[in-house]
């Protein structure tokens, strides 16, 4: 696998170095890191660097040594006014990545800058600077797309596990970050995971913890997983100031007893009442029972595009087929939508005991 080059600052977050590892992996290359105060870089190959206003001068010898193009990363919330102070270099900017994006987002934009020829393209960046918009048309069509697929073919997944079967639906929405969720099952337990951000970056750290999730599942306690990884994305939630919404649930397969780790606006709807995610809490579940989550996003979309009472809406449904409720659901709240796609990132999931499931009464 070939290289890129990316100079970034030395003291950049561990959590920003796993983003630009994870981005220019999923692009098909390694990175080889370079500090910025040693730019020991070659002249012959793309170079990514990583941009902030408290290095400008370091970043302008970069391009003074340079004759091939680069690709500039930066954060558009924290360093809008770069791309000004950038402006006299903009002959050798290939193009940007804007660093607050969802992994995702970025991808096939860094994709299409390294399948371009460097010595035979040129972006006429020079009418970008007065706004930054402008320089993420192309990278907002790409998202447009991405989202549009991901909602056309991940209509309804149904996950069926020992005695419970998991049925869920999700829409893409235009707003920054994202919603995301996993089911995750050993012999003695099942994990639910549903974490969701208004900040891209946390949005890529969720479900990067939650792949990390997956794969030690079979080795480790879901319960102590469980807790790490509301450790982590509250860190890193905290260490950007992003909102973070969240429900986790780990049903015991031998008493069905459900225990919930909370967090946001988002609602359970169980036995005809609408619990919402403001606390810890415990449920004891039986069989042919049935639990919904509705996440944070759900729950914003439904406010703004319906005039419906949640609730009531839930309790005369309640007799429906779970996907003829799912379904239903998200007809009401994309009844009104104007675009492609809902406001907000949405998501509901049904949890069903099965008839015949066997469990200890305690």
């Amino acid at each position: 696998m070939s290289e890129i080059e990316c100079v970034r600052m030395e003291n950049i977050s561990p959590m920003m170095d796993s983003y630009l590892k994870k981005l220019i992996k999923d692009a098909g290359y390694e990175a080889k890191f370079i500090d910025l105060k040693k730019p020991e870089v070659s002249n012959g190959s793309p170079l990514i660097l990583v941009a902030d206003t408290e290095h400008l001068s370091d970043l302008n010898k970069i391009f003074a040594s340079r004759d091939q193009k680069i690709i500039v990363a930066l954060n558009s919330r924290k360093d809008f006014k770069l791309v000004t102070e950038l402006k006299s270099n903009f002959h050798k900017i290939f193009g940007f990545i804007d660093l607050s994006q969802e992994i995702e987002y970025n991808t096939p934009i860094l994709v299409n800058y390294l399948n371009m020829n460097f010595t035979k393209h040129s972006l006429k960046l020079d009418k970008l600077a007065s706004d930054l918009e402008k320089v993420y048309e192309f990278t907002k069509s790409e998202l447009v797309k991405i989202k549009d697929l991901h909602d056309r073919f991940v209509k309804v997944r149904v996950d069926q596990l020992k005695g419970v079967t998991l049925t869920s639906k999700f829409m893409a929405g235009e707003k920054s970050g994202g919603e995301f969720f996993e089911v995750i099952q050993n012999d003695k337990e099942i994990l639910f995971i549903q974490a969701g951000s208004d900040s891209y970056l946390l949005s890529s750290m969720i479900l990067s913890e939650i792949e990390s999730l997956k794969e030690k599942s079979n080795s480790a306690n879901l319960q102590t997983q469980l807790e790490q990884f509301q450790k982590v994305i509250t860190h890193h939630s905290k260490e950007n100031n992003a909102e973070l919404t969240y429900c986790m649930m780990i049903l015991n397969l031998k008493t069905l007893q459900a225990s919930f780790t909370l967090k946001g606006m988002g609602y359970l709807f169980y036995l005809g009442e609408l619990i919402s995610f403001d606390q810890p809490m415990k449920l004891k579940l039986k069989p042919r029972d049935r639990l919904c989550v509705i996440s944070q996003g759900s729950m914003k979309n439904w406010e703004l595009l319906t005039k419906l009472s949640t609730k009531k809406f839930l309790v005369d449904n309640q007799t429906m087929v779970t996907k003829e409720l799912i379904n239903e659901f998200f007809f009401e709240v994309s009844r009104n939508k104007s675009g492609s796609f809902l406001i907000y990132d949405a998501l509901m999931a049904v949890l069903e005991i099965e008839e015949n499931v066997l469990y200890q009464i305690s």
